[in-house]
């Protein structure tokens, strides 16, 4: 039964894909025109995240009658997920003002982390620490960051949605392994099948793109399971971090380059280290490629180490980022074309 449900989401996430696609094409909503801080070379529809959404919800309503699942922790999930889905929807219909998209994204991440540090925690005699209030406010900055980044590296066909296919997998894989008697594993495996789905339509070269409705909403999910998984003692946070490397040391690498550099940080580039390289081998289906490779021989077996062996977990993600700064260095990242070395 539950085998069928997988099968069942992937093609319902693939049908909502091609539908939208075709709505957005017919009634010209939604078209993401190509210009020059642009990857792709034609007009394409985005907003495709609705579908990964949509038929995540559908999975997870699905999940409860032939399982016992957490719909207060889930539900809580789509009440604070819809403002920053809409925020991302109207963004990919109309630009929206920075600063809107930001308050709404620090709300909601106020909200989730309110829901697993503070609600869950309270007692009637709880007092707010220095530490507890740190620890409190870098919860909320990671949320909005992770958000944020993953629209950041939403910038060739086929890569973010293929990380988070890999992600939410490789994290049920942990989740299983940890606490399978928990359906954490389900939880996270739904929304990789969700994200596979679309995928089918976004690969190289895509047919629809995911656009803010998707990446910035599937930013807030890995925030989410990031809390939730920690909550319940099943995936550490050093795991996850782990699991995020790639797109973590991309975009933060990139962002601080570009802010020593004194670059506009609110102004669309192709400085990204997929960005070069994707140009570098003019191919962004060979980069999307050795990015899910990186992520089986790299990735998924120090996370299993970090899993295993909580002692060094430290350790082990720092082992884990080396590599990937060492490329974006080589690379060049956040640097414009003619102060790259080649």
């Amino acid at each position: 039964m539950t085998l069928t449900l997988f099968i069942f989401t992937i093609l319902l996430s693939y049908i909502l894909s091609i539908s939208f696609e075709r709505i957005f094409r017919k009634f010209q909503w939604f078209i993401d025109t190509p210009n020059s801080r642009s990857s792709h070379l034609s007009p394409t529809p985005s907003a495709g995240g609705l579908a990964i959404i949509f038929s995540y919800i559908i999975y997870l309503i699905g999940l409860s009658f032939i399982n016992v699942i957490d719909k207060t922790t889930l539900g809580v999930l789509f009440i604070i997920l819809l403002p920053v889905m809409l925020i991302g929807l109207l963004d990919d219909l109309k630009e929206t003002k920075i600063s809107l998209r930001l308050i709404i994204q620090f709300l909601s991440a106020s909200f989730l982390i309110y829901y697993f540090q503070i609600n869950s925690n309270w007692v009637p005699d709880f007092i707010f620490t220095q530490s507890s209030f740190l620890i409190i406010s870098l919860s909320v900055v990671l949320s909005v960051w992770l958000m944020n980044l993953y629209n950041f590296m939403d910038g060739i066909d086929g890569y973010a949605g293929t990380q988070a296919v890999l992600i939410f997998s490789f994290a049920a894989i942990l989740a299983f392994l940890n606490k399978p008697e928990e359906n954490m594993y389900l939880y996270l495996i739904g929304f990789a099948f969700a994200n596979f789905g679309f995928l089918l339509r976004n690969w190289y070269p895509a047919k629809i793109f995911m656009g803010d409705t998707g990446s910035v909403s599937i930013g807030f999910v890995i925030a989410f399971f990031i809390f939730f998984s920690a909550s319940e003692s099943i995936i550490s946070i050093y795991t996850w971090l782990i699991l995020l490397s790639i797109f973590i040391s991309d975009a933060t690498y990139t962002l601080f380059v570009r802010t020593v550099t004194k670059k506009n940080l609110t102004k669309p580039h192709l400085t990204h280290g997929f960005h070069i390289l994707s140009k570098n081998k003019k191919s962004q289906e060979n980069v999307t490629i050795y990015m899910i490779l990186f992520n089986i021989f790299w990735i998924l077996p120090l996370a299993l180490i970090s899993n295993t062996f909580i002692e060094f977990h430290i350790l082990v993600t720092i082992v884990a980022y080396v590599p990937l700064l060492f490329i974006l260095l080589k690379l060049g990242a956040g640097l414009e074309d003619k102060f790259r070395l080649n």
